[in-house]
């Protein structure tokens, strides 16, 4: 079976989606926190791989059981660096999250890697219609947003919808749709 990890790399937490790679079906989402709360560089990165490998484990334990063999590819949001105007925060944060992304690959044992900058999956649109229509295309199978396990605070949902986001253009279900009138 061929798999997809889908993330959205953060220090703290990271939101990820597990894809059937054939089907294009979300099998799990959801947002696994580091315990490591203030440490930076390779121990923290370690532990938030810990964590991510300790929710997608949960997950791939049955698919192994039943046989047969797995690979996994990662696919990840590029931290991308802004110019200073546009810039939120310490630009060398980013490098803890392409740390993170290594790290969690490693232990998955992925294998392949991809990663997209934010313009190339949810090109230009604002964030808010971006959860919106990726949210929409997840009606379009009603059962996998029963799969979807959000974080208790509100204002973290995005990452998991981002990770969501990313694995459903890798899985070309994401694409804009066009309209023609009659």
């Amino acid at each position: 079976m061929r798999l997809l990890l889908a993330i959205d790399p953060g220090l703290r937490e990271c939101g990820i989606a597990l894809f059937d790679l054939d089907s294009g079906e979300l099998l799990a989402a959801g947002m696994p926190t580091n315990p490591e709360r203030k440490a930076r560089g390779l121990s923290a990165w370690a532990r938030m791989a810990e964590g991510v490998a300790a929710f997608v484990s949960s997950f791939l334990e049955p698919l192994r059981a039943a046989g047969g063999t797995l690979s996994i590819t990662v696919a990840s949001e590029c931290p991308q660096v802004y110019t200073a105007g546009k810039s939120k925060g310490d630009p060398n944060d980013l490098i803890e999250l392409a740390g993170v992304v290594g790290r969690v690959a490693g232990a998955l044992g992925a294998t392949s890697e991809r990663s997209y900058l934010p313009r190339e999956w949810k090109g230009t649109l604002d964030g808010d219609v971006m959860v919106e229509r990726i949210k929409a295309r997840l009606g379009e199978r009603p059962h996998e947003h029963l799969r979807v396990q959000l974080p208790r605070a509100s204002e973290k949902h995005h990452n998991v919808w981002d990770a969501i986001g990313i694995g459903l253009h890798v899985v070309g279900r994401l694409a804009p749709r066009k309209v023609f009138p009659r």
